[in-house]
């Protein structure tokens, strides 16, 4: 299945157990400083833009220190520190009393993003090979996607739960959730998992003694014309995962009309289909030695996904009714091509020395996605509503990256040619 062959077994795991734990901590926080209930509400609207701005901008301009020192002084230090790091931010949102320091936490929390996710993406580069690199990196995805999805809804529902009653024998606890309580917990969380990196994840990093130039590694990387041609293709496919995360609560709660328990299947039915797509289409990324074309399809399915979900939000109710919604699971499968193949194709174009300074370049890729994608999102749903304004958006966003993908080069050996040197 890829671990076994990794030689690796229990440090990815623990890895991805971390990213799903750190992940589901990190989106409580969000869930909670988003919310009305949060300061009194001084965050809401501007004040949440605002934190949701200065985190990814504090991550693209930390990034590339992480990921080059990683290749400096090994991943494993980084990681734990990012943990802590993201820990104690946590902690300061819930002893936070005015706008000023949640804006200072976010940049804290965009250092220790910054930090977690080159040197995570670094260990699964270090422990993989060609042969199972698309299905490792396609489990991370999962731990990711799985922490992102668990933590924001839980924030969400917990808050609104506000409290429960525990019974245990004749002793009766009253629970209450308030956002102090869920955010310690998220920070003992995160606190957690920097025990569990310290104690059981091991270094995966050949550190050299001789002395390594920070700013040479990232030149290099720079200079690299298949990391240049990624920038389109990588950049509109991560505006438009932006574009959905910035819109889609407002976009429910204002169009959909389905029951809750639809709403229930709907998700699940999107996200078991997304899970399935990634592990099969990982482990088909690997068989055949390819990477380009799972981008392609990927980027297609979800584009489509987002389009469909957009475009029809007024009338969602009749395409739900009227027998198309197993289109939407469809697409969610083939969605889940591009997150191994694109992961996977990064990482085959890296060199073992400049590993950590490439991860970060994709965190850069990320961030900047993460920032144009809202943004982008806000003026198009201003100017022309969901239609036309957000559904040409999303058509505009594929578009680039589906043209992009034509100047990427296959970076996967190709499996004839391992073969033809193995008879040789």
């Amino acid at each position: 299945m890829g671990l076994r062959q990794s030689g690796h077994a229990l440090t990815l795991i623990m890895l991805y157990l971390v990213t799903l734990i750190m992940r589901a901590a990190f989106y409580v926080t969000i869930a909670v400083i988003s919310s009305s209930v949060y300061m009194g509400g001084a965050l809401v609207g501007w004040g949440v833009a605002v934190v949701l701005a200065i985190y990814p901008l504090a991550e693209l301009s930390t990034v590339s220190f992480f990921g080059s020192y990683s290749d400096k002084i090994g991943r494993k230090p980084i990681l734990a520190a990012s943990l802590f790091i993201t820990a104690l931010a946590a902690f300061l949102f819930g002893v936070a009393t005015i706008q000023i320091v949640a804006f200072v936490l976010a940049g804290l929390f965009g250092i220790g993003a910054a930090s977690k996710v080159t040197t995570t993406l670094s260990i699964i580069a270090d422990c993989s090979s060609e042969e199972n690199r698309a299905r490792l990196m396609g489990y991370y995805d999962l731990s990711t996607l799985v922490g992102l999805a668990g933590g924001f809804g839980l924030g969400i529902i917990l808050l609104e739960i506000g409290s429960t009653t525990l019974q245990i024998g004749s002793i009766v606890l009253e629970i209450a959730f308030t956002p102090t309580s869920l955010l310690f917990a998220a920070a003992g969380a995160c606190a957690l998992t920097g025990v569990l990196t310290i104690l059981l994840i091991k270094e995966t990093r050949v550190v050299s003694h001789e002395e390594v130039s920070m700013l040479a590694l990232l030149k290099q990387v720079a200079r690299d014309k298949r990391i240049q041609l990624m920038l389109p293709v990588y950049i509109p496919i991560i505006s438009l995962y932006g574009l959905v995360i910035s819109k889609t609560k407002y976009i429910i709660e204002t169009y959909f009309d389905i029951t809750a328990m639809d709403m229930i299947v709907l998700f699940g039915m999107l996200g078991g289909a997304l899970i399935l797509g990634i592990i099969i289409m990982g482990h088909l990324s690997d068989y055949m030695m390819k990477r380009r074309p799972f981008i392609v399809f990927g980027l297609i399915g979800f584009g489509a996904l987002a389009y469909m979900l957009v475009a029809n939000a007024e009338a969602f109710d009749t395409l739900w009714t009227s027998g198309l919604w197993p289109l939407l699971p469809i697409l969610g499968f083939i969605a889940g091509s591009f997150p191994p193949a694109a992961m996977a194709y990064l990482t085959d174009i890296s060199s073992a020395e400049a590993r950590g300074s490439t991860m970060g370049v994709y965190s850069i890729f990320f961030g900047s996605g993460m920032i144009i994608g809202p943004l982008a999102a806000e003026f198009a749903y201003s100017v022309g509503g969901l239609f036309p304004g957000l559904a040409i958006l999303v058509v505009l966003l594929i578009t680039v990256a589906c043209i992009g993908t034509y100047f990427l080069k296959e970076a996967a050996p190709q499996k004839h040619a391992q073969e033809k040197s193995l008879i040789q």
